[in-house]
């Protein structure tokens, strides 16, 4: 399961093999889906961004990344 600190509050966002994501800060815990939709918890509020981070879509393995600069 991959799992990131915040770096500015300190909570711990975990990757679940679900697909979502449980947030603990300070005590509370909350279950969030990539989104940002609460599914259960006290916590009822994440950081959009670490979200997206862990569980959001990815890209394919042969996206190219980079692009190149036309004209």
């Amino acid at each position: 399961m991959a799992k990131l600190k915040h770096p500015l509050n300190g909570a711990f966002y975990t990757l679940r093999d679900d697909g979502l994501v449980e947030v603990e800060n300070n005590g509370l815990k909350g279950l969030f889906r990539w989104d940002g939709r609460h599914q259960d918890g006290e916590l009822t509020y994440a950081d959009p961004h670490m979200l997206v981070w862990l569980a959001g879509p990815q890209l394919d393995a042969g996206t190219p990344t980079i692009r190149k600069h036309r004209g």
